[in-house]
C-alpha cells in the first residue's frame, strides 16, 4: 500500500465514523514506508453507501480510495478561501503598512517568477493563485533557509523534497531552482487536494503537516475548516496561514488601492529555456562549454548546482537547463529524454590521462604532445599544481594541430572572429572550419584552437611586457591576449607565447 493510500485510509476511516486507537493506527502505518514527521497529505474520503468497509480486502480499499480522489479543481484560477474576516484584515494591515517594504521587496521578486510558476502550475491543473502560498512562504527568495532547515520557494524541508523526487545533497539542492522546486510543489498540492478535499485543509496541511491536520480532525470529528479553528484543534500559526495567503493575494492583485507601487512583470532567463538531462558525472564550468553556454548563465539557470563537480547516478541522471530562443514548455518537463552530452559523445574526442606519482605539466604535455599552456587552458588548471590521481583531458584535434604550431586562445569582452582571424593571420573561414564553429556567435571565456607561427620567450629578471613587445615587434596588447594575461604584469620563469610573422 502507497503512503498516500495509508494517509487515505486513515481518513477514510474516520469519515465513516469508526476510530482507530494509536496502536491500531501505528500499525496501518508500519505496512508502508516511513515518512517524514513535516510532510503533507489528508482529506475528506468517502465510499459509496451501498459498499462497506468491513468487505473490503486493503487492496480493495486501495483501488476504492483511487477512484474516489481524483482531482476535481472548480475554480483553476483561483482559490475560493473560507476564513475570519477581521484574519484578513489583520494581514492587509501588516502587509501594506508595518511590513511594507519587506511585501514590497517580496512582491517584486514574486514578479520575476510568476509566469514560469502559473505555467506550471496551469500544466497540473492547479489553481494558479497557489503562487501567493510561495510569495508568503519565501518571499521568493530561492536561496532562502528557514530556521527548521526547509530551502527554497517552497520552503520544503529535505524529507518531503526527496519524497517528491527533489535531488537533496552536499554537490545538488533542486529546492533552490524554481522550475524543479515548484513542479514538486504541484504535485505535493495535488496529493493533498485529493487527501483532504478542501483548499482549506490542503494550506493548512501544506503549513503544519499532514499528520497534524488528520489528528485535529479525527479530535474533533469534522473536516469543516471553521469548525476546527472554533474548537482551536489547528495550531495558531496555520489558523492565520489561509488568511494570509488571501491578503497577500489581494494586495498583489489590488496594489493601487493600498498605495502600494508593485511591478506587473519582471522578465526570467526560466521562460526560455531547454532541459538536459546527464547521464555521468561532470565539472560545472567544463559543461557549460561542452553546451556552448557562458559560466554566469550556466550558474543563472542552474542554482541547484552547488559544487564545480557535480556526481551523476547513471540510472537517475541530472537535468540541467540550458537557453533557447523558443518559450519553455512546461507541460513537457516531466518528460525529459536523457541526452548523453559526456565527453566520450563530444564531437571533438578528447583522452584522458591519469596523474601518476612523479609526474609534472612539463613531462605530462611532452607526452600527450601538446604545450603546457595548452595543457592547462582545457583543464582549468591556473597554477602548476596537479595531484596523483586527477584526470586530464586534450582535445584529439589539439594534439593533431599541436605539431603545427597551434595555441588556443580564450576569448575577451570585445572580441569577434574577425578580430581574432586578423590576429593570427587565419580566414573567418578557417577559424570556424578548426573549431567545428556553425554560427559567428562567441561567448566570453569560450577556448578556440588557432594555428600560428608562434614563439616560446621565457621572461628574465628586469622584463616587463613594454620591453619584450618590442624586441619581438608585436604590441603589448597583443602579447595580453595571446596569453591570456589580465594584468601587465610578468615574473621572472614565466613562459610566453608570442606570435610571429610567418616569413
Amino acid at each position: 500500500m502507497s503512503r498516500y493510500h495509508s494517509l487515505a485510509l486513515t481518513l477514510l476511516l474516520t469519515s465513516c465514523g469508526q476510530f482507530m486507537t494509536r496502536d491500531q493506527i501505528a500499525m496501518k502505518n508500519a505496512q508502508v514506508d516511513e515518512m517524514p514527521v513535516n510532510a503533507n497529505a489528508t482529506v475528506p474520503v468517502t465510499l459509496p453507501k451501498n459498499i462497506s468497509i468491513k468487505s473490503l480486502t486493503s487492496d480493495e480499499v486501495s483501488r476504492q480510495i483511487s477512484s474516489t480522489t481524483k482531482p476535481i479543481f472548480d475554480h483553476i484560477h483561483d482559490l475560493d478561501l473560507d476564513y475570519k474576516q477581521k484574519h484578513f484584515d489583520f494581514w492587509i494591515g501588516y502587509f501594506s503598512k508595518k511590513e511594507k517594504e519587506r511585501f514590497i521587496r517580496h512582491a517584486r521578486n514574486g514578479a520575476k517568477y510568476r509566469s514560469v510558476i502559473n505555467q506550471i502550475l496551469t500544466s497540473h491543473g492547479l489553481p494558479t493563485d497557489l503562487f501567493y502560498v510561495g510569495l508568503i512562504e519565501s518571499g521568493y527568495n530561492t536561496h532562502i533557509r528557514s530556521h527548521a532547515s526547509a530551502v527554497g520557494p517552497w520552503q520544503f524541508i529535505k524529507g518531503t523534497a526527496t519524497r517528491y523526487g527533489l535531488r537533496v545533497d552536499s554537490q545538488v539542492d533542486e529546492r533552490s531552482h524554481i522550475i524543479k522546486a515548484t513542479e514538486a510543489a504541484a504535485s505535493y498540492f495535488k496529493d493533498l487536494y485529493n487527501i483532504f478535499g478542501s483548499w482549506e485543509l490542503a494550506l493548512c496541511a501544506y503549513n503544519a503537516g499532514e499528520y497534524r491536520i488528520i489528528n485535529a480532525i479525527r479530535k474533533g470529528n469534522t473536516r469543516d475548516y471553521k469548525e476546527l479553528v472554533k474548537k482551536k484543534l489547528i495550531p495558531k500559526e496555520t489558523i492565520f496561514y489561509i488568511p494570509k495567503v488571501a491578503a497577500a493575494r489581494e494586495l498583489y492583485e489590488d496594489s493601487k488601492k493600498y498605495g502600494l507601487s508593485l511591478p506587473s512583470r519582471i522578465d526570467s532567463p526560466f521562460e526560455k529555456v531547454k532541459s538536459v538531462k546527464v547521464s555521468s558525472s561532470f565539472d560545472l564550468y567544463k559543461k557549460a562549454k561542452e553546451l556552448n553556454v557562458s559560466l554566469s548563465t550556466f550558474k543563472a539557470l542552474n542554482p541547484d548546482l552547488r559544487q564545480r563537480w557535480v556526481k551523476v547516478s547513471k540510472r537517475k541522471g541530472q537535468v540541467v537547463f540550458v537557453p533557447t530562443s523558443k518559450h519553455t514548455d512546461f507541460s513537457a518537463l516531466k518528460d525529459i529524454d536523457v541526452v548523453r552530452v559526456s565527453s566520450s559523445d563530444s564531437k571533438v574526442k578528447k583522452k584522458v590521462y591519469r596523474v601518476k606519482r612523479g609526474d609534472n605539466l612539463i613531462t605530462i604535455s611532452k607526452r600527450l604532445g601538446v604545450d603546457v599552456n595548452t595543457l592547462k587552458k582545457i583543464n582549468g588548471i591556473s597554477g602548476s599544481k596537479i595531484y596523483v590521481g586527477q584526470k586530464l583531458k586534450v582535445h584529439k584535434k589539439a594534439r593533431e594541430v599541436a605539431s603545427n604550431n597551434a595555441t588556443t586562445y580564450r576569448v575577451r569582452p570585445g572580441d569577434n572572429l574577425y578580430h581574432i582571424s586578423r590576429m593570427f593571420k587565419l580566414s573567418i573561414t578557417e577559424l570556424k572550419k578548426m573549431n567545428s564553429l556553425r554560427s559567428s556567435k562567441l561567448y566570453v571565456g569560450q577556448q578556440l584552437l588557432v594555428k600560428a607561427q608562434t614563439s616560446k620567450y621565457r621572461v628574465r629578471r628586469g622584463d616587463n611586457l613594454t620591453k619584450i613587445s618590442k624586441k619581438f615587434g608585436v604590441t603589448v596588447g597583443e602579447i595580453k591576449k595571446v596569453n591570456d594575461l589580465d594584468s601587465n604584469i610578468v615574473y621572472s620563469g614565466q613562459v610566453l607565447t608570442i606570435l610571429r610573422d610567418e616569413g
